[in-house]
């Protein structure tokens, strides 16, 4: 049974990444969201690089959960309404769905990769590092103000 929706106020901050927000009934939504991401100390960059088909995750075909046991859903819709008076969301992103209404099938998959580059055998010095000085776990709240303040305060 179809039902109308009434809404008093809806907030939302952002929707990206194959996201949706949607006001009302929907029969069926596709939702796929698939990132290969790369970040390298040194900007080098291949032109052959960024293949899904490269990477076993993206093939795998995606876990469908099923309910541990049969069950009986019993739904009384004591109206042809669906009343919200007021919804605030920040953020609605990675394949997801927000929707005031009914809908019948759903279909959602994010998948993500993010793979980090970082320099080992840095020049110069042994002991320094370009970019991030290490501490040992002592120095763990002792840390040295990232900026000093002025003399005198």
């Amino acid at each position: 049974m179809a039902r109308l929706s009434i809404v008093g106020c809806v907030r939302v901050t952002s929707i990206s990444s194959s996201s949706v927000m949607q006001v009302g009934d929907n029969v069926q939504s596709a939702l796929e969201t698939k990132v290969f991401a790369v970040q390298r100390e040194v900007p080098i960059y291949f032109g052959n690089e960024g293949s899904f088909a490269a990477y076993p995750f993206f093939r795998r075909p995606f876990p469908v959960p099923q309910p541990p046991e049969p069950f009986t859903m019993c739904v009384d819709n004591l109206g042809s309404f669906i009343r919200v008076r007021d919804v605030r969301i920040v953020e609605v992103s990675s394949s997801c769905l927000f929707q005031i209404g009914s809908s019948r099938i759903i279909g959602a998959e994010a998948r993500v990769i993010n793979i980090r580059q970082f320099v080992t055998n840095k020049p110069g010095p042994k002991g320094q590092t370009t970019f991030v000085k290490l501490q040992s776990e002592d120095d763990i709240g002792n840390a040295p103000p990232a900026i000093k303040p002025p003399e005198g305060l």
